[in-house]
């Protein structure tokens, strides 16, 4: 029963850390459109999707 405890807290541990690095991942690579919310990456003066001046 110990066993299974550890190696399910383990198991979330590793979900846990891996959703966070790609979420700092994401927000430190691409700026998000404040008229249409696309991902766009940060070299991009312009939104890909509406064209919109992006920051």
């Amino acid at each position: 029963m110990k066993d299974t405890l550890v190696s399910l807290a383990v198991f979330a541990c590793i979900l846990l850390a891996s959703a966070l690095i790609t979420n700092w991942f994401a927000r430190n690579m691409y700026n998000r459109c404040a008229g249409c919310g696309t991902l766009n990456a940060k070299r991009r003066a312009q939104c890909r999707a509406c064209g919109a001046k992006i920051k």
